[in-house]
């Protein structure tokens, strides 16, 4: 199921990219540059899903967005058929007008709980009480000057050290974006052993 879940993702991102309106400043309600990449990650992730789940109902009919965890504080961002767990990050190196992000290493690669990086959402999945399997998904874009492979090395190399192994990993690249910065990427996952 991850698999699917991975690969309706990255084709999703594409087509939603050339029919989302521009991405709006929370701040200052101006509007970004035309295309999916500078889209806040919890609205990008449920525009994304609507779509799969307008091109798949049969496989996506039972996908809940934002699960409360039992017996702890926060939400699962996605819930396949009442069984597969998902937590999702952005990995965007670059802003929409073009300067880096300098809080991405942090936001990915933290080991501390207050920071509520992908590596402490790893580890609050895998902890989690729910029943059924578990896995996290990045979603990323790429850029010559700053390839995501890097910071997803890392990630692994991290986890696999200190919070998890992965029993399974799946990868599907997207591009032709229409984003000038975000034209480019790939959805990669990992199942969790337990």
């Amino acid at each position: 199921m991850l698999k699917n879940f991975v690969e309706d993702f990255a084709k999703s991102m594409e087509i939603t990219d050339k029919t989302l309106p521009p991405a709006v400043n929370v701040k200052t309600k101006k509007e970004y540059q035309k295309g999916i990449g500078p889209y806040q990650e919890t609205l990008l992730i449920r525009h994304v899903v609507s779509n799969m789940i307008e091109n798949n109902p049969s496989l996506y009919s039972n996908l809940k967005l934002e699960v409360k965890y039992p017996n702890q504080r926060g939400r699962c961002d996605v819930v396949v058929n009442d069984n597969l767990f998902i937590e999702i990050k952005a990995v965007r190196k670059m802003r929409d007008n073009g300067t880096q992000e300098e809080f991405l290493v942090n936001h990915i690669l933290s080991p501390y709980e207050n920071d509520k990086s992908f590596l402490t959402d790893t580890k609050k999945l895998l902890d989690s009480e729910f029943i059924g399997e578990k896995a996290v998904v990045f979603y990323g874009y790429d850029y010559d000057e700053a390839p995501m492979d890097i910071i997803v090395g890392c990630y692994e190399l991290i986890a696999d050290k200190y919070f998890c192994k992965f029993k399974e990993t799946y990868e599907h690249s997207f591009e032709g974006l229409i984003h000038p910065i975000h034209q480019r990427g790939k959805v990669k996952g990992y199942l969790l052993e337990q």
